[in-house]
C-alpha cells in the first residue's frame, strides 16, 4: 500500500481500465515499454515505478525534469545513489542483487527516455559485485517432514489446507491467492485425487504477479491436500449455506460475511509462520511461503514411489518455469491425464518413524467408525489448551475406537497377536481391538454384528496381493458374503 501511494504521489501513476497511466509523458513510455513490449505485468510495473519515484524523490527532480539533463550530468546523478543504496545494503550482507535491480530498473528508464545505444547516449553506470551464493535475507527451507509437521499443526483446516496446497502445487504467494473456488470446482465434482490448478495470465487481473511474466501453466495438489480443500469447502458450506464460484478459494478472516476477500500477503505470511512456530522449527520466523515452493521442486526432483523419477521438462513445467532454448517450443503440456498420473507418483510423505506410521493406520481404522480424527484432536487440544503429542494422540484414538468395539459385542478373551496372525485369528471369530505397535495388536472374541468392520479392518494391514485376494473370494461366495454382512 506505501509503495502504491508513493508511485502515486511522485509519478502521477493511476490504474485507468486497460492499465497504468502517468501523467508525466517519461514515466508513460517506461510504461508502454513494459507493458506493451515486456511481460506486461502489472507487478513488474509497479517495481519500476517504485524505482523511479525512490530516485526521483533522492534527486528532488520530477521524472521529466531529469530526462533533461545530459549524459554526464545523469551519469554522476545515477551513479552516486546507487552508491548510497549500496552502502545500506551492505549494511545487511554482502549481496548486491538489490542494488544491481535498481541499475538495471534505472537504465530501462533512460534508455527508453532516449539514451540508448542506437543515439550513443547510454548511460556509462558500474555495477556491482555479486559474490556467489549470497543472500541479505535468511530464509530456511523446510524438509518435506518439517512442512507435513506444519500442515499438521497449522490450526484451522483452511490454514492446513494452505500449508499443504503451497509445499504440494509450488504455488507462489499471490498465484495461491488468486485461486477462486470455480477453479477447482469442477476437478473436486468430477472426483480427482489430484485437483489440477491453472495458473493463466488472466489471474493478474485479480492479484497482480499471480501469473509471473504471464506464462500459463498448470499444477495439481497431492491426495491429502485435495482431502483438505474438500474438507474446507464443505464446513464453509456449512456455515453460510452455498458457496460462489466466483469468491477466494482461500478467504481472508476479516470477510467472512462478504467472502470475497482474498488473503492478503501479510496474511498468507503469517500462517506460514505460525505453522512453523507450532512445527517445532527452530528458525521458524525464516520460513516463507515462497520456502514451500521450495520443499515442492525437492518433491519433483527425488525419487517417485515406483523408483522412477519425473521428466526433468515436466519439472520445470510443473514449477511454472520456461524451458530452455527449443525445447520450450517441442514440449507437449496438452497431455493432462497423463501429467495427473506422473504427478500421483510424486511422495509427499516423508519417510516417518513407526510411531508417525502407528497414528495414520488407527486414523484409518477410526474412518471406518466414522470418527473424525482431526475433529477430535481439535476438541480435545482446546480442553487442554495445547497441542497433543503423538501419543497421547494414539492413545485417545485407540481408547474411543476401544470402546466402541466393546459396544458392539460382549467383552471376552483377549490376546496380543502379530499383525500376520491377525486374520487367521478373525476367521475363527475374532475381532480387532487396538494397536500396540506396527507388528502387534490386540484381538478380542467377536460378535457375529462386528464381523464386517474387523474385516474391513484387517484389509489395511495385508499387503496388496493379500487384499485382492481377500476380495476376490469375498466377492465370489455368497455364503461368505451373507455371514459377513451378519
Amino acid at each position: 500500500m506505501y509503495i502504491l501511494k508513493s508511485i502515486r504521489k511522485v509519478l502521477g501513476v493511476r490504474w485507468s481500465g486497460d492499465g497504468f497511466v502517468s501523467k508525466f509523458r517519461s514515466v508513460q513510455k517506461l510504461i508502454d515499454h513494459l507493458w506493451w513490449r515486456k511481460s506486461g505485468s502489472p507487478r513488474s510495473v509497479t517495481g519500476y515505478c517504485w524505482v523511479l519515484s525512490s530516485f526521483c524523490s533522492w534527486a528532488k527532480c520530477s521524472p521529466d525534469d531529469i530526462v533533461c539533463k545530459s549524459r554526464e550530468e545523469l551519469e554522476t546523478l545515477v551513479q552516486t545513489f546507487l552508491d548510497e543504496v549500496n552502502r545500506r545494503s551492505r549494511k545487511r550482507g554482502l549481496s548486491a542483487r538489490y542494488v544491481n535491480n535498481i541499475r538495471a530498473c534505472l537504465i530501462t528508464f533512460f534508455r527508453v527516455n532516449g539514451f540508448n545505444r542506437e543515439n550513443n547516449k547510454e548511460l556509462r553506470v558500474q555495477g556491482y559485485h555479486q559474490p556467489p551464493r549470497v543472500r541479505n535475507r535468511d530464509e530456511y527451507v523446510p524438509s518435506l517432514e518439517e512442512a507435513c509437521r506444519m500442515a499438521e499443526r497449522a490450526g484451522s483446516i483452511r490454514n492446513r489446507a494452505i500449508i499443504r496446497t503451497l509445499y504440494s502445487t509450488g504455488l507462489r504467494n499471490a498465484a495461491l491467492r488468486a485461486i477462486r473456488v470455480g477453479d477447482v470446482l469442477k476437478e473436486i465434482e468430477a472426483g480427482y485425487e489430484n485437483l489440477m490448478i491453472k495458473v493463466e495470465p488472466e489471474w493478474n487481473k485479480r492479484i497482480p504477479g499471480a501469473c509471473k511474466n504471464n506464462i500459463p501453466y498448470y499444477t495439481f495438489t497431492s491426495a491429502q491436500a485435495t482431502r483438505d480443500i474438500k474438507e474446507m469447502l464443505k464446513r464453509r458450506k456449512g456455515i453460510f449455506g452455498s458457496i460462489s464460484e466466483d469468491e477466494p478459494l482461500f478467504i481472508s478472516l476479516g470477510s467472512l460475511r462478504s467472502r470475497r476477500k482474498p488473503l492478503s500477503p501479510r496474511e498468507l505470511e503469517e500462517i506460514v509462520k505460525n505453522a512453523a512456530r507450532e512445527a517445532d522449527i527452530k528458525d521458524w520466523k525464516l520460513v516463507k511461503p515462497h520456502s514451500l515452493r521450495k520443499v515442492f521442486e525437492s518433491v519433483l526432483r527425488s525419487p517417485m514411489i515406483d523408483g522412477d523419477r519425473m521428466d526433468p521438462k515436466d519439472q520445470e513445467f510443473l514449477m511454472g518455469h520456461v524451458l530452455q532454448g527449443s525445447q520450450e517450443a517441442y514440449y507437449d503440456w496438452t497431455k493432462i491425464d497423463k501429467m495427473r498420473k506422473q504427478f500421483g507418483k510424486l511422495c509427499f510423505e516423508p519417510t516417518t518413524s513407526p510411531e508417525v506410521r502407528n497414528l495414520d493406520l488407527i486414523k484409518q481404522i477410526a474412518r471406518i467408525f466414522g470418527l473424525d480424527a482431526d475433529e477430535i484432536k481439535a476438541k480435545r487440544e482446546e480442553e487442554l489448551g495445547r497441542k497433543l503429542t503423538i501419543k497421547e494422540e494414539i492413545d485417545m484414538l485407540q481408547t474411543i475406537i476401544k470402546s466402541k468395539l466393546n459396544a458392539q459385542g460382549k467383552n471376552g478373551e483377549q490376546k496380543v497377536i502379530r499383525k500376520e496372525e491377525l486374520q487367521t485369528y478373525l476367521d475363527k471369530g475374532w475381532k480387532f481391538l487396538s494397536v500396540i505397535d506396527e507388528n502387534t495388536v490386540i484381538v478380542q472374541n467377536a460378535s457375529q454384528d462386528s464381523i464386517n468392520i474387523d474385516f474391513e479392518i484387517s484389509k489395511l494391514f495385508m499387503d496388496n496381493q493379500d487384499k485382492e485376494k481377500v476380495d476376490k473370494d469375498f466377492n465370489s461366495n455368497d455364503t461368505q458374503k451373507d455371514s459377513f454382512k451378519g
